[in-house]
Protein backbone atom coordinates (compact mmCIF):
# COMPACT_ATOMS: atom_id res chain seq x y z
CA UNK A 1 0.00 0.00 0.00
CA UNK A 2 3.13 2.24 0.73
CA UNK A 3 3.73 2.54 -3.16
CA UNK A 4 0.41 3.83 -3.91
CA UNK A 5 0.20 6.43 -1.35
CA UNK A 6 3.51 7.50 -2.51
CA UNK A 7 2.65 7.63 -6.31
CA UNK A 8 -0.77 9.90 -5.00
CA UNK A 9 1.54 12.16 -2.98
CA UNK A 10 4.08 12.66 -5.86
CA UNK A 11 0.84 13.29 -8.25
CA UNK A 12 -0.81 15.44 -5.54
CA UNK A 13 3.12 17.57 -5.23
CA UNK A 14 3.05 18.22 -8.90
CA UNK A 15 -0.27 19.33 -9.11
CA UNK A 16 0.06 21.36 -6.20
CA UNK A 17 3.55 22.54 -8.26
CA UNK A 18 1.72 23.08 -11.56
CA UNK A 19 -0.83 25.19 -9.66
CA UNK A 20 1.35 27.53 -7.77
CA UNK A 21 3.25 28.10 -10.43
CA UNK A 22 0.44 29.08 -12.94
CA UNK A 23 -0.68 31.21 -9.96
CA UNK A 24 2.91 33.20 -10.15
CA UNK A 25 3.15 33.35 -13.65
CA UNK A 26 -0.43 34.77 -13.74
CA UNK A 27 0.31 37.14 -10.74
CA UNK A 28 3.65 38.64 -12.07
CA UNK A 29 2.51 38.73 -16.04
CA UNK A 30 2.52 41.88 -17.91
CA UNK A 31 -0.81 41.03 -19.61
CA UNK A 32 -2.76 39.48 -16.30
CA UNK A 33 -3.56 42.75 -14.32
CA UNK A 34 -5.94 43.69 -11.54
CA UNK A 35 -8.02 46.04 -13.32
CA UNK A 36 -8.23 46.54 -17.62
CA UNK A 37 -5.90 47.84 -19.92
CA UNK A 38 -8.32 50.86 -20.78
CA UNK A 39 -8.72 51.88 -17.13
CA UNK A 40 -5.57 51.51 -15.36
CA UNK A 41 -2.22 51.37 -18.03
CA UNK A 42 0.46 48.39 -16.96
CA UNK A 43 2.94 50.92 -15.71
CA UNK A 44 0.59 52.57 -13.29
CA UNK A 45 -0.32 49.17 -12.21
CA UNK A 46 3.07 48.86 -11.43
CA UNK A 47 3.71 51.66 -9.45
CA UNK A 48 0.68 50.92 -7.24
CA UNK A 49 0.79 47.53 -6.85
CA UNK A 50 4.08 46.53 -6.11
CA UNK A 51 3.28 42.92 -4.78
CA UNK A 52 6.39 40.97 -2.71
CA UNK A 53 5.91 37.67 -4.24
CA UNK A 54 5.14 34.92 -1.58
CA UNK A 55 4.49 37.87 1.05
CA UNK A 56 2.04 36.25 2.36
CA UNK A 57 4.26 33.17 3.47
CA UNK A 58 5.46 34.91 6.63
CA UNK A 59 3.01 36.16 8.55
CA UNK A 60 4.68 37.76 10.78
CA UNK A 61 6.43 41.49 9.51
CA UNK A 62 9.74 42.32 10.92
CA UNK A 63 9.85 46.38 11.86
CA UNK A 64 13.20 47.76 12.15
CA UNK A 65 13.68 50.32 14.90
CA UNK A 66 13.88 53.41 12.37
CA UNK A 67 10.31 52.55 11.86
CA UNK A 68 8.46 50.69 8.62
CA UNK A 69 9.79 47.79 6.85
CA UNK A 70 13.15 47.77 6.05
CA UNK A 71 13.55 44.23 4.99
CA UNK A 72 14.05 43.36 1.44
CA UNK A 73 12.55 40.08 0.31
CA UNK A 74 14.22 37.32 -1.49
CA UNK A 75 12.96 34.08 -2.69
CA UNK A 76 15.97 32.33 -1.42
CA UNK A 77 14.73 32.88 2.43
CA UNK A 78 11.53 31.77 1.80
CA UNK A 79 12.07 28.40 0.37
CA UNK A 80 11.35 26.25 3.40
CA UNK A 81 8.29 27.95 4.28
CA UNK A 82 7.14 27.55 1.02
CA UNK A 83 7.92 23.75 0.91
CA UNK A 84 6.41 23.42 3.78
CA UNK A 85 2.90 25.33 2.75
CA UNK A 86 3.08 22.90 -0.86
CA UNK A 87 3.48 19.59 0.56
CA UNK A 88 0.99 20.64 3.20
CA UNK A 89 -1.28 21.34 0.20
CA UNK A 90 -0.13 17.87 -1.10
CA UNK A 91 -1.06 16.08 1.62
CA UNK A 92 -4.83 18.00 1.49
CA UNK A 93 -5.17 16.81 -2.33
CA UNK A 94 -3.46 12.89 -1.72
CA UNK A 95 -7.07 11.62 -1.11
CA UNK A 96 -8.63 13.14 -4.11
CA UNK A 97 -5.54 12.14 -6.02
CA UNK A 98 -5.81 8.58 -4.55
CA UNK A 99 -9.79 8.09 -5.45
CA UNK A 100 -8.88 9.71 -8.74
CA UNK A 101 -6.01 6.72 -9.58
CA UNK A 102 -8.56 4.30 -8.52
CA UNK A 103 -11.20 5.39 -10.74
CA UNK A 104 -8.67 5.15 -13.58
CA UNK A 105 -7.57 2.05 -12.73
CA UNK A 106 -11.27 0.33 -12.58
CA UNK A 107 -12.01 2.16 -15.61
CA UNK A 108 -8.96 0.46 -17.16
CA UNK A 109 -9.19 -2.63 -15.87
CA UNK A 110 -13.42 -2.97 -17.25
CA UNK A 111 -11.53 -1.81 -20.55
CA UNK A 112 -8.97 -4.25 -20.46
CA UNK A 113 -11.74 -6.93 -19.52
CA UNK A 114 -14.12 -6.15 -22.65
CA UNK A 115 -11.54 -5.75 -25.02
CA UNK A 116 -10.14 -9.09 -24.50
CA UNK A 117 -13.63 -10.24 -24.06
CA UNK A 118 -14.05 -9.69 -27.45
CA UNK A 119 -11.43 -10.67 -28.96
CA UNK A 120 -11.65 -13.82 -26.97
CA UNK A 121 -15.30 -13.83 -28.89
CA UNK A 122 -13.85 -12.99 -32.25
CA UNK A 123 -10.52 -15.20 -32.10
CA UNK A 124 -12.52 -18.61 -30.99
CA UNK A 125 -15.63 -18.27 -33.23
Amino acid sequence: MTPIHFLSFLLSLYLVDCHYHDKRIQEHSERYSRLPSWLLPAWLDRILFRPHPYGWVDGKKRESPGGGNKERWYYHTKQKKLMKMEAADAFELQRSVLLGLCVVVLCATWAFWRLSAGFWTWYSG
